[in-house]
């Protein structure tokens, strides 16, 4: 089974979940009250956490359940939002994506609907956005607001899963503690009962402010609560740097603005030298939303590597690349990969990018292990 079956099936069984709460009547409705759409954001695809909105409205369902297909599409674009509706006894489910185009994702094509039925679906979905997503605050400002030893709530988007924590120290991003053994054991939980290097999307909820951030799981270095943490972790914050090396860690930004529900607009400003750093990032994070960001012609069956991979590392940061224009770059990049069961390797491999114009946004051509 691949990455996409698996996912879709998720969504369905999370939305059919949703619809034994809140049942649909039947898709010829008698009157207005019976129309129900049922709008869902989430972070990725594969997020158990949620945001839903339902709405009663004739005409957008008319619209939907009549939309023409435009065309078929191999892969389905990249979104937080999804709509699901009961057209008679088929559970239909849309998508809109960052541009306002809106896909069938069952049937896997783009179709065709009035330009003001996308603009109300736009309107509804970020709505939903601003109750989910966290704001993208600068860390200069969250270092005002989250002073020493001030405490929050952490919630992690991808399980919903919330606890509190502390600030113990850090001037370039925060150092932080989980408050409680309680609040140790939730966040472990996230972690899936591993502390982990892995980054995670998450919000800090500050009075009544959500601030997107990004979380690691590893507790390191000194620690002076009695929580059973053995010492803290860090979050970063938009343009955060780290303690060492006084830069941004581009997996800490992504995260960062995927708690903002902003991802695609971050990785689209993104050079081609950190379109090729973020392949790497994608594959420590096991996250395929991610990879099909950047290399659209990816294998479905790329999945089963991503699941097999313990850690990818470049051995060398100063990338020289042995071709740049303005619309195409190719690098040669060594770097050792672990897969399970088997001997860490070094591989070599010139990676190929390029953009449709000088200031169009980068895309991998291919990738290793295709």
């Amino acid at each position: 089974m691949t990455w996409g079956e698996i996912s879709v099936r998720k969504i369905i069984i999370l939305l059919c979940l949703l619809l034994w709460v809140q049942p649909f009547t039947s898709g010829t409705y008698a009157n207005e009250s019976e129309a129900k759409l049922t709008f869902l954001v989430k972070a990725s695809s594969h997020s158990l956490f949620q945001s839903v909105l339902s709405v009663n409205s004739g005409s957008l369902y008319q619209s939907l359940i009549t939309s023409k297909p435009l065309q078929k599409v191999s892969e389905l674009p990249h979104t937080n939002n999804y709509l699901l509706i009961e057209d008679m006894d088929e559970i239909r489910i849309f998508l809109m994506d960052e541009h306002g185009d809106v896909f069938d994702m069952l049937r896997k094509e783009k179709v065709a609907v009035p330009v003001t039925t996308a603009k109300k679906l736009y309107v509804y979905f970020k709505v939903l956005e601003g109750k989910h997503f966290g704001k993208l605050l600068d860390w200069t400002e969250v270092d005002e607001r989250l002073p020493k030893y001030s405490t929050y709530r952490i919630t992690d988007l991808e399980t919903g899963l919330s606890f509190q924590a502390q600030r113990r120290a850090g001037r370039n991003h925060a150092d932080v503690q989980p408050l409680t053994r309680k609040d140790t054991k939730i966040m472990k939980e996230i972690y899936d009962g591993e502390w982990s290097w892995k980054r995670r999307a998450i919000v800090v909820h500050v009075d009544d402010q959500k601030i997107a951030a990004s979380m690691h799981g590893m507790p390191h270095g000194a620690g002076a609560l009695a929580n059973g943490f053995p010492g803290h972790f860090c979050i970063h914050f938009k343009d955060s740097v780290t303690h060492k090396t006084r830069k941004k860690d581009l997996s800490h930004q992504v995260m960062v603005y995927k708690a903002a529900g902003l991802l695609p607009e971050f990785v689209n400003q993104l050079s081609a030298q950190e379109v090729i750093e973020l392949f790497f990032i994608s594959l420590n994070q096991q996250d395929l939303d991610l990879l099909k960001l950047i290399y659209h012609g990816y294998d479905k069956n790329y999945s089963i590597l991503l699941e097999d991979i313990e850690l990818v590392r470049i051995m060398d940061k100063k990338l020289v690349p042995s071709l740049e224009t303005d619309l195409v770059l190719e690098m040669p990049v060594t770097y050792k990969i672990k897969e399970k069961d088997k001997a860490e390797v070094e591989k070599t491999y010139v990676f190929k990018a390029q953009r449709e114009s000088p200031t169009g946004r980068w895309v991998l051509v291919d990738v290793p292990g295709q």
